[in-house]
C-alpha cells in the first residue's frame, strides 16, 4: 500500500476538487477484486461459529434420533430439513434473531413442501426447485441479507422433491418440517440465550477494530475504503446495540463511536497528517476487550474491567516516547485552550526598540500562521486523545437509539424496478432449471444435487467470485468422494451414521466460512451419510458416482450462466444507484430544511390541551418523514456500496471509472446523515427552499445517469455550510461529462 505525498493528502484533507477527483481516480481499490489464488485462501472463522455448530449439530441429529426410536426414521429425515433455520443471522441481534428467525422457519418449510407436491415427475421437480430458487434469491437480494443465502432453502426443496413419497402425505411432511424449524429456532434462542449481549459487543469490537485501520490508512490510497468500511461498522453496531438495548457501559461505549470517528476525520484535516500510531493501538486494546468482556467497570467483578494500558517496555524507546507524547500534548494543548479560553486575559506585549519592531514586522506573518497551525495540531490532539481515552470510562454518555430502517422500507429499496436482485434471481431459475433437467436427463439416481450445485456457485453474483467458489467446490468434492468412500466401505448401525452425520454438520458450520472447498468437502460424506440413513442397503459406489457427477453438472450449468446470462449488470446499473443515492440525500437535506426554524422561537404561554394535541401530532408526522428520508438515503447507500463491489469483480472497467464518484457520494451522504450542528446552524440562512433543493439534486441525479449536464459546482441554493459545499463540488466533478 503506497502512501500518498503529503501535498497529495492535503489536497484530499482541504477539499481540492479537480486533483481530487483525479487522485481518488488513481488510487481506486483493488482489494475487493478476487483472483484465482484467492480459492485457496483460509480464513478465520468469525467469533461464536462454535456455538452456531454445535446447534446446528443438535437440530439436525435429534430429529434423527427420534425418528429412529419411533421406527419412523423417514419423517425424522423429513423433520430435519427445517434444521436450515439454526445458520441464519448468526452475526444479528438476539432481539432481531427472534423476530426474523421465524420467517425463515416458514420459508423452509414452504420450500419442502413444494418440493414434496412436485416430487416423482422429472418436469415438475425443475419448476419446482427453479420457482423456489428464484424466490428466495431475489428476497435475500432485495434484503441485502448476509450468508448463507438462498442456498440452503433451495437445498431443502431439492431434497424434498427425493424423499419416498409414501412415508406421509403432504400435510404431514409439511408440518414434520415446520415442526423442526420450530425445534431449530428454539434450540438457536436457548443456545444464545445465556450470551444477548454477544452480538452487541462483537459489533462495537468490530467497529473499534475498523476505527484502528481507518486511523493507521489515514494518507494512504486506501483512506477513502476503510472510512466506508468504518462508517459501516459504526452503524451496524449502533443497530445491534439499540436492538439488543444491552443498557450501561456497553451502550455508552457504542454512543462513543462515532465521536471517535469525527475526531479522527478532524485530526486529519486540519493537521494535514495521520493520527500517531498510538490511537490505533489503543483502540485495538480497548477491540479485544470489548470483544471478551471487561468493558464494565461498574460491575464490580474482575471479569468485566478494562485492562490497564500496557506497561512501556524498557527496551522500546518508541512506545515510551508515543505514551508521554500521548500525556503531554494532552497536558499541553489543555493549558493552551484554558489560557485561550480564560476570561478578561488580555494578551502581554513586551517593549522592543523601532528597530526590532520593524525587522520583526516582517516575520510577524509567518510566526502567526506558524503559531496557528501549532494551535490547530495541539487542540486537535487533544480532542482525539481525550475522545479515545473516554472509551475506557464508559459512563454518564446517555447513547441516542439511531433511526432503523423497517424491513419493508429495504424491500421497497430492493425490488424496485432497476434493482439487480431481478436478473440475479432469473439467472439462478434459470440455472437450476436447467441443471435438474440436464441431471434427469442424463439418468442420474438423485438428481436434487444438480440445482443444489448451480445454486451455490450463483450464491455470489459476479464470474470472477463465481470462479473462485467453481474451483473450491470441485477440489472439495472430488476429495470428499474420497473421504466418503473410505468411510461407506464400512458398515455402520444407524446409530453411528447419525452420530456422524451430527459431527459432520457441527464441522461444517465451524470450516465452511474459513474457505468454501472446506464446506464441499464435508459436505459429500454428509450426503452420503444421509443417503445410507434414508435408503440403507446401497450401493456405496452408485451413490458416489451419481452425487460426483451431480454436482459437477451443477457446477458447469452455474458457472456458465454466471459467465452468459447477465454479466456485467451492476455494472450497468451503477450509474442508476449513483442516481437514486443523490436523489435520497437531495430528499433529506430539503427535509432538514424545510423543519428548520427562521428564528429562535420567542416566549409563547402554554398551550391548550388540543393544541397540545395537535402539536405532537405534528412532531410525531415531522418525525416519521425525517425518519423515512434518513432510511431511504441509508438503503441507497449500502445499495450503491454492494454495487461497486459487484461491478469491481465483473469484466470491464465500470467500477473503476465511476470510483470518484462513489468516494463523493458516500462522504456527501454521510455529512448529511451526520447532520452536524454547522449544518443545522447555516440552515436558516440558505438561500434555497426545500423545492429548490430538491430540483437542484434532481439534475445532478439525472447528470449521474448521463441524461442532462451536471448543476454549477457551487449553487446559491445550498445551506453556506462549507464541508457541504465542499462535498458537493466534488460530486459535481465527478460526474460523468456529456
Amino acid at each position: 500500500m503506497s502512501p500518498i505525498s503529503p501535498r497529495e493528502w492535503l489536497v484530499v484533507a482541504h477539499g481540492g476538487h479537480s486533483a481530487w477527483v483525479e487522485l481518488v481516480r488513481r488510487g481506486a481499490p483493488v482489494s475487493g477484486r478476487v483472483s484465482l489464488r484467492g480459492a485457496f485462501t483460509v480464513r478465520r472463522p468469525p467469533p461464536g461459529r462454535g456455538r452456531l455448530a454445535l446447534v446446528s449439530a443438535l437440530a439436525t441429529g435429534i430429529p434423527l434420533i427420534v425418528g429412529e426410536l419411533t421406527g419412523q426414521l423417514a419423517l425424522g429425515l423429513t423433520a430435519t430439513l427445517g434444521a436450515v433455520t439454526a445458520i441464519y443471522y448468526p452475526r444479528s441481534s438476539w432481539r432481531y434473531r427472534a423476530r426474523a428467525l421465524p420467517v425463515v422457519a416458514v420459508g423452509s418449510a414452504a420450500a419442502g413442501t413444494v418440493g414434496a407436491l412436485s416430487g416423482g415427475n422429472p418436469w415438475r421437480t425443475a419448476i419446482a426447485v427453479a420457482a423456489v430458487a428464484f424466490v428466495a434469491t431475489v428476497l435475500f437480494a432485495a434484503l441485502l441479507a448476509p450468508q448463507p443465502g438462498a442456498v440452503p432453502i433451495v437445498v431443502a426443496c431439492a431434497v424434498a422433491t427425493q424423499l419416498p413419497p409414501g412415508i406421509a402425505n403432504i400435510g404431514t411432511r409439511a408440518g414434520l418440517t415446520l415442526a423442526g424449524a420450530a425445534f431449530a429456532y428454539l434450540l438457536t434462542m436457548i443456545g444464545a440465550r445465556g450470551d444477548q449481549t454477544g452480538p452487541s459487543r462483537r459489533a462495537v469490537a468490530e467497529a473499534l477494530k475498523a476505527l484502528a485501520t481507518m486511523s493507521d490508512t489515514v494518507g494512504t490510497k486506501q483512506t477513502e475504503v476503510t472510512r466506508h468500511d468504518a462508517e459501516r461498522e459504526i452503524r451496524r453496531a449502533e443497530v445491534i446495540v439499540a436492538r439488543d438495548r444491552p443498557g450501561g457501559a456497553l451502550a455508552a461505549i457504542a454512543a462513543r463511536l462515532r465521536r471517535v470517528f469525527t475526531r479522527i476525520v478532524d485530526y486529519a484535516a486540519l493537521t494535514g497528517r495521520p493520527p500517531p500510531d498510538s490511537v490505533a493501538r489503543r483502540l485495538l486494546d480497548y477491540a479485544a476487550d470489548v470483544a471478551s468482556g471487561r468493558y464494565d467497570p461498574g460491575r464490580g467483578t474482575g471479569a468485566r474491567r478494562w485492562r490497564p494500558p500496557p506497561r512501556p517496555r524498557a527496551a522500546a524507546a518508541g512506545d515510551t516516547a508515543l505514551a508521554t507524547a500521548w500525556t503531554g500534548a494532552s497536558a499541553r494543548a489543555s493549558s493552551l485552550v484554558h489560557r485561550a479560553a480564560a476570561p478578561g486575559r488580555r494578551p502581554q506585549r513586551t517593549r522592543s526598540s523601532s528597530r526590532t519592531a520593524a525587522a520583526e514586522r516582517g516575520t510577524r506573518p509567518r510566526r502567526a500562521a506558524a503559531r496557528r497551525g501549532h494551535d490547530h495540531t495541539s487542540w486537535a490532539w487533544h480532542r482525539l486523545a481525550v475522545t479515545v481515552a473516554d472509551l475506557a470510562h464508559p459512563t454518564g454518555v446517555r447513547p441516542l437509539a439511531p433511526i432503523i430502517a423497517p424491513t419493508r422500507d429495504l424491500l421497497a429499496d430492493g425490488l424496485r424496478p432497476r434493482s439487480p436482485a431481478w436478473p440475479w434471481a432469473t439467472r439462478c431459475c434459470l440455472a437450476t432449471a436447467v441443471a435438474a433437467l440436464l441431471a434427469i436427463a442424463a439418468g442420474v439416481d438423485r438428481p436434487y444435487w444438480a440445482p443444489v450445485a448451480a445454486a451455490s456457485v450463483l450464491e455470489v453474483r459476479t464470474a470472477r467470485v463465481a470462479g473462485q467458489h467453481t474451483v473450491q467446490h470441485m477440489l472439495g468434492t472430488t476429495l470428499g468422494a474420497l473421504a466418503a468412500f473410505a468411510l461407506l466401505t464400512v458398515p455402520l448401525p444407524v446409530w453411528s451414521l447419525i452420530a456422524s452425520v451430527m459431527a459432520l454438520q457441527a464441522a461444517i458450520e465451524l470450516l465452511n466460512p474459513a474457505n468454501g472447498g472446506f464446506g464441499a468437502l464435508l459436505v459429500m460424506p454428509l450426503t452420503m451419510l444421509v443417503a445410507q440413513v434414508s435408503g440403507p442397503g446401497q450401493s456405496a459406489e452408485s451413490l458416489l458416482v451419481s452425487r460426483l457427477v451431480d454436482t459437477l453438472l451443477g457446477l458447469a450449468v452455474g458457472l456458465a450462466a454466471s459467465l452468459l446470462l447477465w454479466p456485467r449488470v451492476a455494472g450497468h446499473r451503477l450509474p442508476y444507484a449513483l442516481s437514486d443515492c443523490v436523489g435520497a440525500i437531495g430528499a433529506l437535506l430539503a427535509n432538514l430544511l424545510a423543519e428548520a426554524p427562521g428564528a429562535p422561537p420567542g416566549p409563547r404561554s402554554a398551550p391548550r390541551p388540543n393544541e397540545r394535541v395537535g402539536r405532537e401530532a405534528r412532531r410525531t408526522q415531522r418525525d416519521r418523514r425525517r425518519g423515512a428520508a434518513r432510511h431511504h438515503v441509508e438503503a441507497t447507500l449500502e445499495w450503491l456500496s454492494e454495487m461497486h463491489v459487484e461491478a469491481n469483480n465483473e469484466p470491464g472497467e465500470a467500477a473503476r471509472a465511476t470510483w470518484p464518484t462513489v468516494v463523493a457520494a458516500r462522504r456527501l451522504g454521510y455529512l448529511v446523515l451526520l447532520e452536524p450542528p454547522g449544518l443545522r446552524d447555516a440552515l436558516p440562512a440558505t438561500a434555497g427552499t426545500p423545492e429548490g433543493i430538491r430540483l437542484l439534486f434532481g439534475q445532478l441525479a439525472a447528470g449521474m445517469r448521463g441524461d442532462a449536464p451536471p448543476p454549477l459546482r457551487q449553487p446559491v441554493q445550498l445551506p453556506p455550510f462549507p464541508p457541504l459545499l465542499r462535498e458537493f463540488a466534488a460530486l459535481v466533478d465527478s460526474a460523468p461529462q456529456r
